[in-house]
């Protein structure tokens, strides 16, 4: 838990779940437009409290200002979604552990992780089981319930220390690409901001 952190675990939580749903789809023009509410201002200032990820909110702040500069915006950044994260040829950042672990694949891992949190990959998600939104949806879920865990508490914070244990073996090399391949950089930032907020969980 972050308790050395400006962020309360329900807010680092909202993050994590906003985080994962980004990285797993193509977004529509409603998300798109949501990107520019004073809502997600808000959460920007709340996050840019925190020095570590100052910088990071700022790069993608300034990343998504520049998307109202882009003709057909949803389709373009769709195209930039699927040249990223769903092509196989190597100028891309394929959002799965197995990508860029040695030794096979890394489903088992993740699958009891989610088990010993009570979850399970929902049947209308149809990647595989190491994509990277699951593990950051177990790490929002796992943030939620230690703001009420109880006597449960050592157990889910546990659980948190080994999903971003999982989590950093392979995400800087993830971030790494996205910023290469990226060239709009929207997926490139955001990946920077993941990437932030991952290392200063792991420190709590």
């Amino acid at each position: 838990m972050m308790k050395d952190s400006s962020l309360t675990p329900e807010q680092v939580a909202c993050v994590y779940a906003w985080l994962a749903q980004l990285f797993s789809r193509e977004r529509d023009d409603e998300s798109l437009e949501q990107l520019h509410s004073s809502e997600m201002a808000g959460w920007f200032a709340l996050l840019q409290s925190e020095p570590s990820l100052e910088a990071e909110v700022l790069l993608l702040e300034e990343k998504i200002a520049a998307l109202k500069m882009r003709e057909d915006l949803t389709l373009e950044l769709a195209a930039d979604f699927c040249s990223l994260f769903l092509m196989s040829d190597k100028h891309a950042a394929l959002p799965y552990a197995s990508a860029h672990l040695e030794g096979g694949s890394n489903y088992g891992v993740i699958k009891q992780l989610l088990s010993d949190a009570g979850m399970q990959v929902s049947n209308t998600f149809s990647e595989s089981a190491d994509h990277l939104a699951i593990f950051v949806e177990l790490l929002s879920h796992l943030h939620f319930s230690l703001a009420e865990a109880g006597l449960r508490h050592q157990q889910i914070d546990a659980l948190r220390r080994e999903t971003l244990a999982g989590l950093l073996r392979w995400l800087p090399e993830f971030t790494a690409k996205c910023c290469r391949y990226d060239d709009f950089g929207f997926y490139g930032a955001l990946s920077q901001l993941l990437l932030a907020l991952v290392r200063l969980d792991n420190q709590h």
